[in-house]
């Protein structure tokens, strides 16, 4: 090997948009003596058009807690519209993406349409302030675990290839990331099964500018086609637009070699009876549609994939980059916390509980829609066998809606998870639960009662937030969890360390809190808006108030009743997540 062993906190391997935004995390939050983050291939292809393009709200909520949703909206096409057209060209209602008419409860209410090309461009920019920038082309050759070194050590061993000098060089880290894709060598290298299979079905996907008489051209749209599956018609950042049809059997036999040209006429064709027009193609490709599971997404304790290194699907609900993206948040602030000596090493092994069953969900999910999309029924299917596929397809992408806006995924609450724990506020159909998600709600800054959004208030710095919801009138019980919490020598040395705050809200505007409270507030005070709007989404009786627990990420951890045994009960929960309490 050329040159001495370096050491590192954490190696990053894959460049992507989970690989950048995992590193970007990690430099952020702090805790990591050494973030690298490599990719084997160069930068130029890195630059290359096409993948990815579509963040859906949840995604944009999370990304705008860490400070990266502005630079995207900047340059984003946002899609508030959708249609879907029969054969005919008639329009029909509630098939294809018309969920997307439903992603309400967030402020986000619009797919963010951008080409990963500009995302990566934005996360490698957002990375280098924190000084860490890309290595490439740099490849992971070798890779082993030394089980003799104990975890939270440099017991991962790598090999990497510089493929500009042909050297060689040795890093020990104490974690290793695999966000390498598909193909993962971090999951070849520690012989990890990928689980699922291949299906013989094949789809095209063109980019570019493109000229149409469609009637509602600038939306997320989808077209039935007898010949050509569901069609996937998407207005892109730039004023560009993606075509994406099924590449059937019949098709390809009038084909010796398809290429640019052929992906070309036949998405005209695809898009019959409206009449398109390619003004220039700026990237196209041709894939095979499957599904695959890794079956471990945190091996050794040390060595975690994420995104298509653990899952591969079809894009045929857009989930892809937004499944990774959630992979690379619940990752970072785990590791960071755990990094910088205050977290319990156990809560990464919560990264596969919380994220499994909602890949779980996807890929079923994506084998049925997949099948209807090349139109034919799922596998499964116990209905009518002359059962109207698209009608299918639009039933079931509704059904699913709630999970591809992102808004209704969940982590399940288990003894094994300390971050998701059933407190003692609960009331009948309670809507906002531990392991949901926290809702952004709007509030009052005291004085100019200026709304703000709370995520707003509330960036992604791997800090968890006490939201105290003040019970209006503030009777004696409120009064001795405030004292309790003033004196908390848990609470205070969380909060000393930046990985616990509290944010008061109280029920009304009023001229400062103080005068509400008749004392400070406990961390920054907002006021909820008149008709309690916040209360209520909360499912918070305004008389009685509650303490809510939010996790980094913007999921909810506990809920807790205003009681003699708030405080104890609240530090109970933060016990079993840091070391520090």
């Amino acid at each position: 090997m050329d040159g001495e062993t370096e050491h590192v906190d954490v190696l990053v391997v894959g460049a992507g948009p989970v690989g950048l935004i995992t590193a970007f995390q990690l430099a952020k939050f702090g805790g990591a003596s050494g973030v690298r983050i490599v990719e084997k291939q160069a930068k130029s292809m890195q630059d290359a058009y096409g993948r990815a393009i579509t963040l859906f709200p949840r995604t944009s909520e999370m990304l705008d807690q860490l400070g990266l949703a502005d630079d995207l909206l900047q340059d984003c096409f946002a899609c508030r519209d959708t249609v879907a057209y029969d054969a005919r060209g008639q329009e029909v209602h509630g098939r294809g993406w018309s969920f997307m008419r439903e992603m309400k409860d967030t402020f986000f209410n619009f797919a963010l349409v951008l080409r990963q090309k500009f995302q990566e461009e934005i996360f490698r920019n957002a990375m280098k302030n924190y000084g860490v920038q890309v290595e490439a082309p740099v490849e992971l050759t070798a890779a082993s675990v030394d089980q003799d070194v104990a975890v939270a050590d440099h017991r991962v061993t790598t090999v990497l290839l510089n493929h500009l000098d042909g050297t060689y060089r040795t890093v020990k880290c104490k974690y290793l990331i695999g966000s390498d894709g598909g193909r993962s060598s971090v999951r070849r290298l520690f012989d990890i099964p990928f689980d699922g299979s291949t299906s013989e079905d094949k789809w095209v996907r063109v980019d570019g500018q493109v000229k149409t008489d469609m009637p509602k051209p600038r939306t997320y749209c989808s077209v039935e086609s007898p010949t050509h599956g569901n069609v996937l018609w998407v207005a892109l950042d730039h004023g560009a637009t993606r075509i994406g049809y099924a590449f059937t059997g019949d098709r390809a036999k009038a084909y010796s070699r398809f290429d640019e040209a052929a992906a070309v006429k036949e998405a005209i064709a695809a898009m019959r009876p409206f009449h398109i027009e390619f003004e220039r193609v700026d990237w196209w490709t041709i894939y095979t549609v499957g599904q695959r599971i890794a079956r471990s997404f945190f091996a050794h304790s040390c060595v975690f994939l994420a995104g298509d290194a653990c899952h591969t699907h079809s894009s045929g609900a857009a989930q892809g980059m937004n499944t990774g993206i959630h992979d690379a948040v619940n990752i970072a602030w785990k590791l960071s916390l755990v990094l910088r000596g205050l977290a319990r090493p156990e809560i990464l092994e919560t990264y596969q509980a919380e994220r499994l069953p909602n890949v779980q969900r996807l890929v079923q999910y994506d084998k049925d829609i997949s099948r209807l999309m090349t139109n034919r029924l799922p596998e499964d299917w116990q209905g009518d066998p002359g059962a109207d596929v698209n009608a299918i397809l639009g039933d079931l992408m509704a059904e699913a809606g709630a999970f591809s806006s992102g808004l209704g995924i969940s982590y399940e609450v288990r003894k094994t998870n300390p971050l998701n724990v059933d407190g003692s506020f609960r009331i009948p159909q309670q809507l906002v639960r531990p392991g949901v998600r926290a809702p952004d709600v709007t509030l009052l800054r005291p004085g100019t009662f200026e709304p703000t959004r709370l995520m707003r208030e509330l960036p992604n710095t791997a800090c968890f937030t006490v939201l105290v919801f003040v019970a209006d009138g503030t009777p004696a019980v409120p009064e001795v969890v405030y004292r309790g919490v003033r004196k908390s020598w848990s609470f205070q040395t969380l909060v000393s360390k930046g990985c616990l705050r509290f944010v008061t809200i109280l029920p009304a505007p009023a001229s400062s809190p103080y005068e509400v409270l008749g004392c400070e507030p406990i961390g920054r005070a907002y006021f909820d808006q008149e008709g309690r709007a916040a209360y209520m989404r909360y499912g918070i009786e305004p008389t009685a108030g509650a303490l809510v627990l939010v996790r980094p990420d913007g999921w909810v951890g506990t809920m807790v009743s205003l009681g003699p045994e708030t405080v104890s009960e609240l530090e109970l929960y933060l016990r079993n997540v840091f070391l520090l309490v």
